[in-house]
């Protein structure tokens, strides 16, 4: 037979199991509704960062601000020249090398 000690260590124990497991759904639940309310804020971000961009003529290229958003980096101007530094040089040695292929 098992001991009153016994029981009740099992009771506690069913007691506290259920409630980390009541904890951990609502803990889900808030994480589940958070990672939503970011997808939604990341694609107003993106919206918002395009926008922008277009209503600057011949400033910043969306796709450069959409870009630098997707690598997680601050949309400062800083990393948008950069990233059109690389971008114009990538697109510069692109046609250099179909360049000299055509006339090698």
């Amino acid at each position: 037979m098992s001991t009153p000690f016994g029981v009740k260590a099992v009771a506690l124990l069913a007691v506290i199991a259920a409630v980390c497991a009541v904890a951990a759904y609502v803990m889900y639940t808030r994480m589940r509704h958070a990672h939503l309310r970011l997808r939604d804020a990341q694609a107003a971000a993106r919206d918002a960062a395009r926008a922008a961009a277009l209503a600057a003529p011949g400033g910043i290229d969306p796709e450069i601000v959409l870009a630098i958003l997707s690598q997680g980096l601050p949309p400062t101007l800083d990393n948008v020249y950069k990233l059109t530094q690389q971008r114009e040089a990538q697109a510069a040695a692109a046609g250099s090398a179909a360049g000299g292929a055509a006339f090698g």
